[in-house]
C-alpha cells in the first residue's frame, strides 16, 4: 500500500513541476527509488516513559545526498495506536530516525508486537 501512495505522490509532484534540488548537477538517470525496513521488534531504544526510537539504515541504497523519505510503521499488533511512524528525524544519505509514542510505552509495545519501519526513499546515486 505504501508503494502506491509514494508513486501517487511522486507522480503528482512531477506533474506540478516539483524537482528535487541539490547542490550538485544531477541527471535523471542517477535518480533511484530504494526501499527497506528495520528488523521487526529489534533496534528500538527507550526514550522516556512512553517513547522509543529506531534508526533505519539506507546504506544499501548508495545515495550521495539526503534523499526524500516516506515511512510507515508495521507490526504484529497495536502499531495503529502509535504515533510518529511517518515523522523522519536526522535524515542523512545513509540513515534516518523515527521516534514513536504509545500510551502503554513504545519500547514495550514495539518489542512485544514486533513493530518495524518500512520506507521508500528517492534520491541520487551519481
Amino acid at each position: 500500500m505504501i508503494y502506491k501512495v509514494v508513486i501517487l505522490c511522486v507522480l503528482l509532484a512531477v506533474a506540478s513541476g516539483y524537482q528535487i534540488k541539490s547542490q550538485h548537477k544531477k541527471h535523471d538517470a542517477c535518480l533511484i527509488t530504494c526501499s527497506g525496513w528495520t528488523e521487526p521488534g529489534k533496534g528500538f531504544q527507550k526514550e522516556g516513559s512512553n517513547d522509543a526510537y529506531v534508526d533505519a539504515s539506507m546504506v544499501h541504497c548508495g545515495f550521495i545526498d539526503t534523499p526524500v523519505i516516506v515511512s510507515s510503521i508495521h507490526g504484529g499488533g497495536y502499531h495503529w495506536t502509535a504515533s510518529g511512524g511517518s515523522a523522519i528525524y536526522k535524515p542523512t544519505r545513509d540513515s534516518f530516525r523515527i521516534y514513536l509514542r504509545h500510551a502503554l510505552g513504545s519500547y514495550t509495545q514495539a518489542t512485544t508486537h514486533a513493530w518495524y519501519i518500512e520506507y521508500i526513499a528517492v534520491g541520487y546515486v551519481c
